[in-house]
C-alpha cells in the first residue's frame, strides 16, 4: 500500500475520500483497501459512464453499483452529458490516442471533476487504482499529490494512488482471498470461482485504443456487436483506431486463428494493463 503522508489526518473536519470505480481489478482492489484503512471516513463512489461499456455478461454499472455495495457504498454514475464515446470518435472524425486521450479526459476525468466540485467536504481525497505495474507510463505518476487546479473556493484536493505499488499478482490474491468476484469478462485463468468465458485481462471500454492484437481478436470472437461497430465507423469516418490497420485487416492479417493465439501468463500484461 501507498501510504498517505503524515500530514494528513483523516480525522479532520470536513474531509472526504472519493473512490474512482470503473469496476475493474485495481479500482475494485482499490476499494476495498481504502474501505478498510478509513472505515468511518466520509466516502463516495463514482463510476463514469462513457457509454460504451461492456453490457454482457453483467453490464458495467450494475456490476459497479454491486461492488460499491459490498462495501456499504451507494455509487454514482456520471456521464459526460454532450457525447458518449462512439459521438464523440464521430464529431471528431477520429479516434483517441496515446497521447490525446479525450476517451479519459472529456469522459472519465471531466465528469468526475464535475462531481466532486459538488461534494460538500471541505478536503477531498481523490483516490484512483492506477499501478506503477501497469506500464511505464504510469510507473511515473506520483502516488500523492496535491491537485491544485481542483483546490479552489476553500476546497483542497489531494489525488491518491493508494495500491501504486502492488503487482498484478498481488491485486488478484487480495481478490481471492477476500472472495471478491472479478467481472467475468476477466479471462478464466483470473477467477478462482470456476468463472469461463471471459477473453480479456483488461477492463476498459468494450473495444479500447490500447487493446492489443490479441485482446482485438478476442474481441471479434466474444463481442462481435461491438467489433463490428467500431469497424463501421472506422469506415464512416475514414480513420482507423489503430495507426495505418483497420480492425478488419489486423484480425485478417496475422493469420492466427483466435482460438490458437498465443496466450499471456497468468501475471503477465500487455504493453498497458489499466484495469
Amino acid at each position: 500500500m501507498t501510504d498517505v503522508p503524515e500530514s494528513f489526518d483523516p480525522a479532520a473536519a470536513s474531509t472526504a475520500l472519493l473512490l474512482n470505480l470503473s469496476g475493474g481489478k485495481d479500482s475494485t482492489r482499490m476499494l476495498g483497501l481504502v474501505r478498510e484503512k478509513y472505515p468511518t471516513l466520509k466516502t463516495y463512489a463514482v463510476m463514469a459512464d462513457t457509454g460504451f461499456e461492456h453490457v454482457k455478461p453483467v453490464p458495467a454499472v450494475e456490476w459497479c453499483r454491486d461492488i460499491a455495495a459490498r462495501f456499504d457504498l451507494s455509487l454514482t454514475v456520471v456521464r459526460n452529458p454532450n457525447k458518449t464515446y462512439l459521438e464523440m470518435v464521430r464529431r471528431r472524425g477520429m479516434f483517441p490516442s496515446a497521447q490525446f486521450r479525450q476517451c479519459t479526459s472529456d469522459l472519465k476525468r471531466g465528469p468526475i471533476q464535475k462531481f466532486l466540485r459538488t461534494i460538500p467536504e471541505k478536503v477531498v481525497i481523490n483516490c484512483m487504482g492506477m499501478r506503477a505495474d501497469e506500464s511505464p507510463q504510469r510507473a511515473r505518476q506520483i502516488p500523492w499529490k496535491h491537485d491544485r487546479e481542483l483546490s479552489k473556493n476553500g476546497r483542497t484536493v489531494c489525488n491518491w494512488l493508494p495500491i501504486f505499488d502492488e503487482t498484478t499478482e498481488q491485486v488478484l490474491t487480495w481478490h481471492w482471498r477476500n472472495g471478491v468476484p472479478l467481472h467475468p469478462v476477466y479471462v478464466p485463468e483470473y477467477h478462482r470461482d470456476g468463472t469461463e468465458g471471459g477473453y480479456l485481462r483488461r477492463f476498459s471500454c468494450r473495444v479500447c485504443i490500447f487493446a492489443t492484437d490479441h485482446d482485438l481478436r478476442m474481441i471479434h470472437q466474444h463481442d462481435r456487436e461491438a467489433f463490428d461497430t467500431v469497424s463501421a465507423l472506422e469506415e464512416d469516418i475514414g480513420f482507423t483506431m489503430r495507426s495505418g490497420r483497420s480492425l478488419v485487416q489486423i484480425i485478417s492479417a496475422s493469420g492466427i486463428a483466435p482460438e490458437t493465439a498465443a496466450q499471456l501468463s497468468l501475471f503477465g500484461r500487455p504493453k498497458d494493463d489499466f484495469d
